[in-house]
């Protein structure tokens, strides 16, 4: 905040602050390539993790899944606190083909809000389920 930043300049005016070495002794650890393949949503973990997936894949790579066979970027989802079937597998999912579409998981649904179907631009679903049906 505004508030740290000044303390910050003070204390650096003032020649109050300790200063900490780096450590440059090889501890740091690059962040591991990333494939396409690894960036599949796996709707077996649990809501959160899943959400937190492609939370973490937006914008880009993207979290992707394959509806009917066909590739779709996940972009935008949060956990869902509405009733669905207890029957359904992760990986299922259920939409009414205008406002939503809810994919199981471990615990719970995940609601997509915005995808890209392949090919296509980024999409709301609501925008998706104008000229598109599941």
């Amino acid at each position: 905040s505004a508030r740290l930043v000044l303390k910050t300049v003070n204390a650096i005016e003032s020649n109050s602050y300790t200063s900490l070495p780096q450590n440059d002794s090889g501890s740091i650890k690059h962040a591991p390539k990333i494939f396409k393949e690894t960036c599949e949503i796996i709707w077996s973990q649990s809501s959160e993790a899943v959400r937190n997936f492609i939370r973490g894949l937006s914008p880009h790579p993207a979290a992707w899944t394959s509806i009917h066979g066909k590739l779709f970027k996940i972009y935008l989802a949060d956990i869902v606190t509405h009733e669905h079937p207890d029957d359904m597998r992760p990986g299922e999912y259920v939409t009414d083909n205008e406002t939503f579409l809810h994919f199981r998981t471990n615990d719970g649904f995940i609601a997509v809000l915005e995808l890209q179907p392949e090919g296509k631009k980024r999409l709301k679903v609501e925008d998706y389920f104008r000229g598109n049906k599941l």
